[in-house]
């Protein structure tokens, strides 16, 4: 098979070189050059441009930032790709978007699915990331093989028509998203009351927050949160994606995008639970 992966970010990498491990013919694109390096050794191939790398394909897949590069990246792809091209749009958009995209690459002749993945770095290096897929079944059933390569076994499923699968993975982050803004508001309390902060971690550990605190304590404890799973930015995106998706008011999601964002504005491309740390360590509280 050919696949044209388009999007070599932190994820996009590691889940183009399944294509390679499988022994199809890979030709991969990003805006920013240099990412593609580790992949060409292995016997990618870089193409010069969208339109290039798509020129033949069987499968399109894109791993980009959100809407709306997906939107510019879509148009050049829909004028170089053969007809019944099938599109496996991995990036989050949100529901409305990617029936758009649906529509566009239909109108061009091709097929789209999206289908965004649940689980950061590790599971994408190990092929075990979670897919949540919308389309049709026969494009579903078409995109399996490739799926297949990134996600684990149990975890590629189709879960509806398109826009299903970009639903669902807003209220996967938003989760995650308010769990960051809610630990981090549970520290300043404590801090504020005067508890160990040890004492609360331990505690805290074993409520809700206890999975949060599994996979991001190191980070919490060090200060340090340049080991990037998942970016504060791309939360901040995937916050607003919800509540603009929403039909009526999500108050605490808006309230946590919005601490997301005072996060990214100081801590711009580090690990998402950069949230917890600006929301405890943040101004004093009002009295």
């Amino acid at each position: 098979m050919r696949v044209a992966f388009l999007g070599l970010g932190r994820m996009g990498v590691l889940m183009a070189a399944h294509v390679l491990s499988a022994g199809h013919d890979l030709v991969v694109w990003n805006r920013t050059p240099g990412r593609a390096a580790p992949l060409v050794e292995r016997g990618a191939r870089e193409a010069p441009s969208v339109g290039a790398a798509v020129a033949g394909a069987d499968v399109v897949a894109l791993m980009l930032f959100g809407p709306d590069s997906v939107r510019e990246v879509l148009a050049e792809v829909c004028a170089a790709a053969p007809p019944g091209t099938l599109v496996v749009d991995s990036t989050t958009v949100g529901p409305e978007a990617a029936r758009e995209f649906a529509a566009t690459a239909g109108a061009s002749g091709l097929r789209y699915i999206d289908a965004p993945v649940a689980g950061s770095v590790g599971p994408a290096a190990d092929g075990t990331l979670g897919v949540l897929a919308g389309g049709s079944q026969g494009d579903y059933d078409d995109a399996l093989p490739v799926l297949s390569l990134w996600g684990a076994p149990d975890r590629v499923r189709r879960v509806g028509e398109v826009g299903a699968g970009s639903a669902l993975k807003l209220c996967v982050n938003q989760s995650l998203g308010v769990l960051a803004a809610g630990l981090g508001e549970s520290l300043r309390l404590g801090a504020d009351l005067g508890l160990d902060r040890e004492l609360l971690l331990e505690v805290l550990g074993r409520t809700g927050y206890g999975w949060f605190l599994g996979q991001k304590r190191p980070m919490l404890d060090s200060g340090d949160f340049s080991a990037t799973t998942f970016s504060v930015d791309l939360m901040v995106k995937d916050l607003r994606l919800a509540v603009d998706a929403a039909h009526a008011s999500l108050p605490v999601t808006a309230a946590c995008a919005d601490a997301a964002a005072a996060a990214a504005d100081v801590a711009s491309g580090q690990d998402y639970a950069v949230i917890s740390a600006h929301l405890a360590d943040g101004p004093p509280a009002r009295r």
